[in-house]
């Protein structure tokens, strides 16, 4: 990645050659690290035990019942 004497998120100029090598400077870098942590989780949400009073064996997860 080529040095970037602007940071992409905010368009401060860069002094540290970290920075400068990362396109972000540290406060940027952080405040998008922690949005990444906080996006939604794709991962499916737990079921019950019981849905209806059956126990979720029981229940039918196909689309054609």
């Amino acid at each position: 990645m080529a040095e970037s004497p602007r940071c992409t998120v905010c368009a401060r100029t860069l002094r540290d050659p970290v920075s400068r090598a990362r396109g972000t400077g540290p406060v940027c870098e952080r405040k998008t690290r922690e949005r990444a942590l906080r996006l939604p989780s794709t991962r499916r949400p737990a079921l019950p035990a019981y849905v209806g009073g059956r126990p979720v064996d029981d229940v039918p997860t196909s689309p054609l019942f």
